[in-house]
């Protein structure tokens, strides 16, 4: 009985219909998620712009690192030597603010058997 209670009390009742939480959550009714509504509240402008860019940001600094860091290996070499050796002469950093030399090589130790 306790069970079937619980049960129903998340199908039915306060989630659906007019005035459930479904409705009023709904993205369409949310304030500046809608072009009229942001239009109607202008200040909201600027935060979703700066958001979609921070966002967009995380994004593409994830996805470079899985592309270009030594921590992740996507390519499947039965060679050790490219697994070990391949990142000798790259720069581990995105950008370099201090202005220090970066075209020497990085002191990665040399591991040839």
């Amino acid at each position: 009985m306790f069970v079937s209670r619980v049960l129903g009390a998340a199908t039915g009742g306060y989630l659906e219909g007019k005035g459930g939480r479904l409705n009023n959550n709904a993205l369409a009714k949310m304030q500046g998620m809608s072009i009229s509504s942001l239009k109607h509240h202008y200040a909201l402008t600027p935060l979703f712009i700066i958001m979609g860019a921070g966002v967009s940001m995380v994004c593409a600094f994830c996805i470079r690192s899985a592309r270009k860091q030594t921590d992740v290996n996507w390519v499947k070499s039965k060679e050790v030597d490219y697994a070990v050796n391949h990142y000798r002469d790259k720069q581990y950093k995105l950008f370099n603010p201090s202005g220090k030399d970066c075209t020497t090589p990085s002191p990665v130790p040399d591991y040839k058997v």
